[in-house]
């Protein structure tokens, strides 16, 4: 329930938008600025996309995979909500130039999924634990419309749009296990379809070139954020007709491929409603990041995330806070910004969370309890936890088989083992339940409440 609510919240907002653009092109052009607002909500998730992808581009090489070599730490700050529980192997895609294909061994001892996410933040395929059963293959990965032979026994992929991003997790038993994952790197290959065909290359796609600002910081481009988004649009317009669609309505507004509003547009109602559609659409996404809306004992669940269909308030929240997030089938991520009674967290006081007995997350690879600051980036703490969960050695159970897990900045004197430390300051909670049993993809499962000591 707790999802169905947040997921029906969000549409609303939506159809207020698209009503609002309804009135708008029936000639009522006070309804520009609301217009606006909803095409910067429909485009933000694209720009935080090619923005993550420029920032990667310029620290690694495009269209290779790149393994994270040590757990992510405080310092980790590339993408929002980063995991104590995996180490990642990432690649910024670009298909401009030919296919590429995923060559994976047999991987039956350990969780893993590559996710491919596409621009606009769909997921579109995996290959790993859950969707390919953990067996060797090779996937080619195709852009839009493309024609072609496959080698023999490899399957295809196609992507809705020439760029993605492939990001692969696997799961760690602390730092201890990380050299055993890093031992697959030799095995697993990501290379041009040619390579494996035996014909000429392709020639390389045009350099990405720089990033106008972080993904975090996307508002801040004011008017300008519709020129950046004209210039993704141009590589990687939507491929689904209902987007396409869309996009259509905001022609009126100087907005789609190629276009650059903030020149090209030279009526000053229009500039000033663009830049009111920056400054509102930004302040809805916010809004809908932090409302309490569609929370149960300050828990906040959503089963949608990496399928969003029209829902473009909640591709935009998800870009926002938690981008790059897999499907529920995949993991399900479970937000508390807040505790049972409704007050934010902070450090100025003590929590406990209490799991009954037989009441532990429900999954088949594996469960964690993550604390971020305000910004969903790790602070650092004296020793170096950020997260609790299924594999974390030493958790002491309750006789009765509970658990309880302590969030607090000093240490809880006789529960240090169960301890999670957290900043003097705001913090927030993400629970993540990696391949969810049926009883939590349906929402049966009961989120345990975090309680303030009294």
């Amino acid at each position: 329930m707790q999802s169905r609510g947040r997921a029906a919240t969000i549409r609303s907002a939506f159809h207020w938008a698209l009503v609002a653009l309804a009135l708008y092109a029936c000639g009522d052009t006070s309804r520009a600025p609301q217009t606006a607002a909803e095409a910067y909500i429909w485009g933000y998730p694209l720009v935080v996309t090619i923005r993550t992808l420029q920032t990667f581009a310029r620290l690694i090489p495009l269209n290779q995979l790149t393994w994270q070599t040590a757990l992510s730490g405080p310092d980790s700050r590339l993408v929002v909500a980063p995991n104590r529980d995996t180490l990642y192997a990432v690649a910024p895609m670009d298909l401009r130039g030919e296919p590429y294909a995923l060559t994976v061994p047999e991987i039956g001892d350990r969780y893993y999924a590559f996710e491919m996410i596409g621009a606009y933040t769909d997921v579109f395929a995996y290959v790993g634990t859950r969707a390919t059963g953990g067996r060797a293959g090779t996937w080619v990965i195709t852009p839009p419309g493309w024609s072609g032979t496959l080698p023999a026994g490899a399957a295809r992929l196609e992507s809705p749009t020439p760029q993605f991003f492939l990001l692969g997790r696997f799961l760690v038993d602390g730092d201890a296990d990380v050299a055993n994952v890093l031992a697959l790197r030799g095995q697993v290959r990501l290379e041009p379809l040619s390579s494996l065909t035996g014909t000429a290359p392709a020639p390389e796609p045009p350099p990405l070139g720089a990033p106008a600002g972080t993904p975090q910081d996307i508002a801040s481009a004011g008017i300008h954020f519709f020129d950046e988004l004209g210039d993704d649009l141009a590589i990687d317009p939507p491929s689904d007709p209902a987007q396409q669609a869309i996009l259509g309505r905001y022609v009126s507004l100087g907005v789609g491929p190629g276009r650059h509003p903030s020149v090209e547009q030279t009526d000053p109602a229009v500039q000033a409603a663009l830049a009111a559609g920056v400054a509102d659409g930004d302040r809805m996404i916010a809004q809908a990041s932090d409302s309490p809306n569609g929370e149960v004992d300050g828990w906040r669940v959503n089963l949608h995330l990496g399928r969003y269909g029209d829902d473009a308030l909640l591709r935009a929240v998800t870009a926002r806070v938690g981008w790059g997030a897999n499907v529920a089938e995949e993991a399900i991520y479970a937000l508390s910004q807040r505790d049972a009674d409704g007050r934010a967290y902070t450090g100025t006081r003590r929590y406990a969370l209490h799991f009954p007995p037989g009441g532990l997350p429900p999954v088949d690879a594996f469960w964690s309890l993550t604390l971020y600051g305000p910004d969903r980036f790790f602070v650092a703490n004296s020793i170096g936890r950020y997260a609790i969960g299924d594999r974390t050695p030493g958790l002491t159970m309750n006789p009765d088989g509970s658990l309880d897990i302590y969030l607090q900045h000093d240490p809880p004197t006789g529960h240090e083992s169960n301890w999670l430390p957290a900043p003097e300051g705001a913090f927030l909670l993400i629970l993540r339940l990696y391949l969810p049993r049926p009883e939590v993809i349906d929402g049966r499962y009961a989120y345990p409440p975090v309680r303030a000591a009294s």
